[in-house]
């Protein structure tokens, strides 16, 4: 057996009628002038205190400054040093951060609190942030299947977890 074996029987097994589904989609045409693309809902967070797309807009309308001092949840007396070559130190004390991002609640998306503790935040952010673009859009979840429905996401990588720790640290999340 290969990855690429075990991967497509498990396709086939979980989804064993994939193939006859696949015809069955419908696809858009474009005829003439009509649009065939609508975003019907949004959702972000951004630093500066930023919730929701009003809230983003009136950012950039009003040309407000979206960096700030380090947040609450950070000692920044342990993280601060003015010197640049200073070892795992920031030599600012100011950026970019978003408000309440240590608060999250698991149960509504079925995660438990330990898998929820393991998650890279962004990951707990894309959960919250696709589920308030699905509420601000009115569609129902369950509506999406087999519909015509893209969902486009602007996310930056980051080493949520620091590379040199052992695998002692690691869990089964």
């Amino acid at each position: 057996p290969t990855p690429a074996a075990i991967a497509g029987y498990i396709l086939e097994k979980s989804f064993s009628n994939l193939e006859a589904s696949q015809g069955s989609v419908e696809t858009a045409r474009v005829i003439g002038d009509d649009e065939v693309i609508a975003v019907v809902g949004m959702a972000c967070r951004l630093p500066g205190e930023v919730e929701d797309p009003e809230a983003y807009w009136q950012l950039l309308d009003h040309g407000r400054d979206a960096i700030s001092k380090f947040p609450d949840r950070w000692d920044a007396s342990l993280i601060y040093d003015p010197d640049p070559d200073a070892e795992g130190k920031s030599y600012t004390q100011e950026g970019g951060f978003l408000k309440e991002i240590d608060t999250f609640d698991a149960g509504f998306f079925g995660i438990s609190p330990r898998e929820a503790h393991a998650m890279d935040p962004q990951q707990r952010l894309m959960l919250e942030v696709s589920w308030e673009a699905l509420e601000r859009s009115g569609i129902k979840p369950y509506e999406l299947r087999d519909s015509l429905t893209g969902v486009y996401v602007g996310s930056i990588g980051t080493d949520y977890r620091q590379q040199n720790e052992g695998l002692s640290v690691m869990d089964g999340y």
